[in-house]
């Protein structure tokens, strides 16, 4: 636990107190940001957290980010557009030029801007290394950038993206090089956009993202050109641990809704939560959020050590995806024909918890790298 524990708790309480589930609930059915809940993140300075004090942050670490989305998925009070604005600022603490840091960090404990994070593409999916999407470099040091991205969460109400992009071509025999990292305003001429149509109930856009001859100046690039993969992957990895921590809280929530709902539904007289049937699968599903959490707040403190976390990471990944299942599917079972009445707010975290077996990355390749990293066995990806 962080010197700045107690305070991010005394924060979340506040913020809980002032903004309820009804609200953030509405804002995802209009697929909308709940400003409310996003102002009360920028004027309790919690957004501020994890940024130190010469950035204009208030100091603490990526553990305490963590305990924060934790806290208040709790209560179901989502902000998933956090999630890429902390996990672009993690890289840019650590590989970003002094001016880079001055530049672009301090907007993001304000709220006056965020980081929206740019890596999926359709055709490469998982496999990072073969992206299509290019920027290369031009004799006065300036990159043409060209190629789109999708899924991008917030892109166009984001002020930067952190963009990754091959500035070499793909090589089979050396594929981790060619790998670039660059901040991208998202306003530059040549970027245009498509809003994506998802059956979710998300409180934020999420868009596909076209990039035609868009130029970028030389102190775009984070690091140095064509060695980014190690940049991204200390992205990658505090994203996994920001994930995990919404799908702990929102697997209390939902697990708890459906604990207290079994013990009053009784249409044969008895309470449904006295069944097995009912009690086991709670009682799994519980078991699994704890292990999740346990493990997730380890790899953050390891992280914030300066520790390598992937294979900590990526198991803190199926933990809590799967926590996150077993809450949201035996919910679903005991609210029984309610859980699909819009009311009772059940179904989002249903769909919600299936899709997060696959996004930000998808369970079996987590698998195959953990088969590979901890028990040596042969690649297969």
């Amino acid at each position: 636990m962080s010197d700045t524990s107690d305070a991010v708790r005394d924060i979340c309480d506040t913020i809980i107190k002032r903004v309820d589930r009804a609200y953030v609930a509405e804002c995802g059915r209009k697929n909308e940001l709940p400003t409310k809940l996003w102002e009360m993140w920028v004027d309790t300075g919690l957004l501020a957290m994890g940024l130190p004090e010469e950035y204009g942050g208030a100091g603490g670490s990526l553990h305490d980010i963590v305990l924060a989305i934790d806290l208040l998925h709790r209560e179901a009070l989502l902000l998933p557009l956090a999630v890429p604005n902390f996990m672009s600022r993690e890289p840019l603490l650590r590989h970003a030029s002094e001016e880079q840091k001055r530049r672009y960090l301090p907007p993001t404990a304000t709220g006056e801007e965020f980081f929206s994070f740019g890596i999926t593409e359709p055709d490469s999916g998982t496999n990072t290394f073969k992206i299509k999407t290019t920027a290369v470099r031009q004799e006065d040091g300036t990159y043409v950038l060209n190629g789109s991205k999708t899924y991008q969460t917030a892109f166009v109400e984001s002020a930067h993206c952190l963009l990754v992009a091959r500035t070499e071509a793909h090589d089979a025999t050396d594929r981790k090089s060619g790998i670039s990292l660059f901040i991208v305003d998202t306003k530059l001429p040549g970027i245009s956009t498509t809003q994506m149509d998802i059956g979710m109930y998300l409180p934020e856009k999420n868009y596909v993202v076209y990039y035609d001859n868009v130029v970028l100046q030389p102190d775009a690039l984070v690091g140095v050109e064509g060695k980014g993969l190690n940049i991204l992957f200390d992205s990658l990895n505090s994203e996994r641990l920001l994930v995990a921590a919404m799908n702990v809280g929102q697997a209390d929530y939902v697990l708890n809704r459906a604990a207290d709902y079994a013990k009053t539904r009784a249409p044969f007289g008895t309470p449904i939560g006295t069944y097995q049937s009912i009690q086991h699968p709670m009682a799994r599903a519980k078991t699994y959020i704890e292990a999740g959490r346990t493990m997730m707040y380890l790899a953050a403190e390891k992280y914030d050590r300066g520790e390598p976390i992937g294979l900590e990471a990526n198991m803190v990944k199926i933990l809590t995806s799967e926590a996150f299942k077993m809450a949201a599917e035996i919910a679903m079972t005991t609210f029984g024909g309610a859980g699909v009445d819009v009311s009772q707010d059940i179904l989002p975290f249903y769909i919600a918890a299936q899709n997060n077996t696959v996004a930000p990355v998808n369970n079996q390749i987590v698998l195959s790298y953990i088969a590979e990293r901890a028990l040596g066995l042969p690649k297969s990806y």
